[in-house]
């Protein structure tokens, strides 16, 4: 079943509890943190934590335990809202870029480029 971008956003929106989850994912250690702030890791459109730029093992260790946590999160919030578990981290994809992404951090949206955010991001069509 195929669902609107605006749908997703709007059950995006009331996931408070699993947009908790993510967030607190991300502030989880200070090297972590200090990754983020340079541009090495950031928000992907996905739903999921990246690789900006080359990073320690370690920092890329925490990424991947992150990523692991946000799944495990997002996966029955999807099957309880009836839609797929990438069309659900998508949706908190697009709540993570438009309101937790710093001036100074990195994001990728959809079509795969790093970018690094300086004023509000032109969200991709399919945050609605």
């Amino acid at each position: 079943m195929t669902r609107t971008p605006k749908r997703l956003l709007t059950l995006a929106l009331g996931a408070v509890l699993v947009a908790g989850v993510t967030g607190a994912a991300c502030a989880q250690s200070a090297d972590l943190q200090a990754a983020m702030a340079e541009g090495i890791v950031g928000e992907k459109a996905d739903g999921y934590l990246g690789l900006a730029k080359a990073a320690p093992a370690d920092i890329k260790a925490k990424v991947d335990a992150i990523n692991i946590r946000r799944r495990a999160a997002y996966t029955p919030e999807a099957a309880k809202r009836g839609v797929t578990l990438e069309e659900w981290a998508a949706a908190i994809g697009c709540k993570t870029l438009s309101g937790r992404v710093a001036d100074g951090q990195a994001y990728q949206l959809s079509d795969g480029v790093w970018r690094v955010k300086s004023g509000p991001i032109a969200l991709p069509a399919t945050c609605g």
